[in-house]
């Protein structure tokens, strides 16, 4: 497909829903090593697939396109995803301060919830600027998958009939 005919695919796409393809795709083959637990993140994608078209976005080859018309799609996929954020998790940041503080990593911490990196030397406390807050978790509220779903699909295909 030449890149000006995916650019308007995708946005036709992100903007107005339409399905793409002229057949629908095999489904593919049951994969026995999917477990439950991989549930809520197939939801939240779908979530924010549905809401901002972000799988649609990843997927798409965006190297041949301006700034301009990535930044106009990413706007869009901006709003969709953070409505996602705000209307199912309450996220609270891991460290309080500002980026490029400096603070006291205690002895003792969680490195699930910190990563120290740069001149890492002896056991903590360390002391070091702060590059990013992290994010926790302290609310999610996903719908109920309706049962007999396939919990693998995280968007289904969509197909218009005339």
């Amino acid at each position: 497909m030449h890149p000006i005919q995916a650019l308007r695919a995708f946005f036709r796409v992100l903007f107005h829903g339409e399905p793409q393809g002229d057949a629908p795709a095999a489904p593919p083959p049951p994969d026995s090593a999917f477990k439950a637990s991989g549930e809520p993140a197939i939801q939240l994608l779908g979530l924010f697939q549905k809401e901002g078209r972000l799988i649609d976005f990843l997927r798409e080859n965006i190297a041949g396109f301006g700034d301009a018309e990535v930044g106009a799609a990413v706007r869009e996929i901006h709003a969709g995803c953070r409505k996602v954020l705000d209307e199912r998790l309450t996220l609270e940041p891991i460290v309080e301060g500002q980026e490029g503080a400096r603070i006291d990593v205690p002895a003792g911490f969680d490195p699930s919830a910190i990563s120290v990196s740069g001149n890492v030397t002896g056991d903590a406390p360390y002391a070091g600027t702060l590059r990013h807050c992290g994010w926790r978790v302290t609310r999610i509220d996903l719908p109920t998958v309706p049962a007999g779903a396939d919990a693998r699909v995280a968007a289904p295909a969509q197909v218009e009939i005339a």
